[in-house]
């Protein structure tokens, strides 16, 4: 069983809100940045990233101190200084530092969600591309996996749904899944189901049609929800 979203080690410093105009950024929801300060056992800082992954390339390093954060979004988990996390900070102009090295008073959201989502596009581009494929016909859990790079997480659809619930973090009968959460379906018990949404509220999964396909929710019988990716 993975580990919870909540961090291990408890924030010590509360969030502070900075008014003036906000920074812009490709792609990046202008707003009223939040603050935090980075902390590395190292002492010389965390890696900047061009996206919301380690796969990213390193387009920087933010150093240990005070940030400037002006939206965040999920992404791939990273355990840090402050546990384990699925958020990302964007740090204006610069590109995405993982929220398991910084203090933000907060082991949730304290800025807004960016309006992109650069490890989503890739996990939707991934489904995008093997269009009309059989060769995931009864694995739909490793296609999710396989589609955000990578594989062998979750045994079904089902466990991987179950997580979500056990963290608390399942957005059950949702049908207005962000871009890149996953979504859930009760069925071919007890394996479940499971597709990637768009964020338009359509999804790519297997067995849309006996393949790899587009659908829009709920699309099957017995959705569940959905929850970000905890892998």
């Amino acid at each position: 069983m993975r580990t919870a979203l909540l961090r291990i080690t408890a924030r010590l410093a509360a969030t502070a809100l900075l008014g003036g105009a906000a920074v812009f950024s490709v792609g990046v929801q202008p707003a009223s940045a939040a603050t935090g300060t980075v902390v590395t056992d190292s002492g010389l800082g965390v890696t900047i990233r061009s996206g919301n992954a380690v796969s990213f390339g390193a387009v920087g390093t933010q150093p240990n101190g005070a940030v400037e954060i002006d939206c965040q979004l999920y992404g791939e988990p990273v355990t840090g200084k402050f546990g384990r996390s699925l958020i990302w900070d964007h740090v204006p102009g610069k590109g995405y530092i993982s929220d398991a090295y910084v203090n933000t008073g907060s082991s949730g959201l304290v800025a807004p969600l960016c309006t992109t989502n650069p490890r989503a596009d890739k996990a939707i581009a991934w489904y995008a591309a093997r269009n009309g494929s059989t060769a995931y016909q009864g694995y739909c859990e490793k296609a999710a996996e396989n589609s955000f790079g990578k594989d062998l997480i979750w045994g079904s659809a089902k466990i991987d749904w179950n997580d979500a619930v056990a963290r608390g973090v399942a957005h059950r009968g949702d049908l207005n899944p962000p871009k890149g959460a996953l979504v859930f379906w009760d069925l071919a018990a007890p394996y479940g189901h499971v597709g990637v949404a768009r964020g338009d509220g359509y999804f790519w999964a297997t067995s849309v049609n006996g393949k790899i396909g587009l659908a829009k929710l709920p699309y099957f019988s017995s959705y569940l929800g959905w929850a970000w990716p905890n892998f």
